[in-house]
């Protein structure tokens, strides 16, 4: 089964700190195997259909295959075997740049949603994100209307400044469900998603 993977630089696993023998050339590297049956977060090779890939940003995005009895968890994959097939050279700095920058601006877009004409007016006219962040933190602590909205545009333009993808796109993701529940967080980690699978051309089966 094919599926995907979020390493630090040099093929190392962000929980696990195991490193991940890579492929040489045009061959898959060689198998890692799990001791026993798959257990969430404790045993197994994880990895992530292209839907979970926003819970699990990090450095490299490496194409994964499973072998065995693979297990759905929530946002997550696992199974008794897996090996790396080819890193995602699409996901490049650039790449993480404007994925975070996407993210901060739908952050802004749920604090216009939210807040009075005066500061919808004011934040719909920012053209960068330092004065997006500036803006926004400005009128969450003057504007009582939208006020959890406005930091959390604020936080999402100032990961996006720092650019740290991870926390912009949770930052988005929390505005949706401040703004609209469960349902709408959820439609928010799609649509991130979808961008990484356009952007980077992973295949979405």
């Amino acid at each position: 089964m094919t599926a995907y993977k979020f390493l630090r630089s040099g093929a190392v696993g962000p929980f696990s700190g195991f490193r991940w023998p890579r492929p040489r050339g045009s061959a898959a590297g060689p198998w890692v195997e799990a001791v026993g049956a798959p257990v969430r977060c404790r045993r197994g090779v994880h990895a992530c259909h292209v839907d979970h890939l926003p819970w699990w940003l990090a450095d490299e995005l490496w194409e994964l295959e499973l072998a065995g009895e693979v297990v759905a968890y929530p946002h997550k994959l696992a199974a008794p075997r897996g090996r790396l097939v080819r890193r995602i050279d699409g996901w490049t700095t650039a790449a993480r740049r404007e994925y975070v920058h996407a993210c901060a601006w739908r952050s802004r877009d749920r604090a216009v949603e939210a807040a009075d004409a005066a500061a919808a007016e004011r934040l719909a006219g920012c053209a960068t994100l330092e004065a997006l962040e500036e803006a926004a933190r400005e009128l969450a602590g003057t504007v009582p209307q939208g006020r959890i909205a406005l930091t959390m545009a604020a936080d999402g333009a100032q990961a996006a400044i720092a650019e740290l993808p991870a926390m912009g796109a949770y930052v988005a993701a929390r505005a949706a469900r401040h703004a609209g529940g469960e349902a709408a967080m959820d439609a928010e980690r799609r649509w991130q998603a979808a961008w990484l699978v356009q952007r980077l051309g992973l295949s979405a089966g």
